[in-house]
């Protein structure tokens, strides 16, 4: 049984590099589908979030400044790390197929 060959500077075998250039238009897309799915579940949930709040307290504009100002970073960080491993997912050379 044979072994493919190995690059001896990056430890991988040769049939398992797959360059950046390799992103084909199929794995972009299937990235901006996974970035916007889970982003609009992300700000919808924060939205609510504020609403329900606001409701419940009763809240007058400051209080829902405030409570947005908590919040938002929150939604918004989560949708940075959402995009940051989508394209790392479709960037990962065990994906391409």
């Amino acid at each position: 049984m044979s072994q493919p060959a190995s690059n001896p500077s990056s430890g991988q075998p040769a049939t398992s590099r797959v360059s950046a250039k390799r992103l084909t238009i199929a794995a972009f897309f299937t990235a901006i589908g996974a970035i916007v799915l889970i982003a609009s579940e992300i700000w919808l949930a924060a939205l609510a979030t504020i609403w329900a709040a606001d409701g419940v307290l009763g809240l007058s504009m400051t209080g829902d400044v405030i409570l947005a100002a908590i919040i938002l970073p929150l939604a918004l960080w989560a949708t940075w790390m959402t995009v940051k491993l989508a394209v790392s997912a479709e960037m990962d050379p065990d994906n391409a197929a």
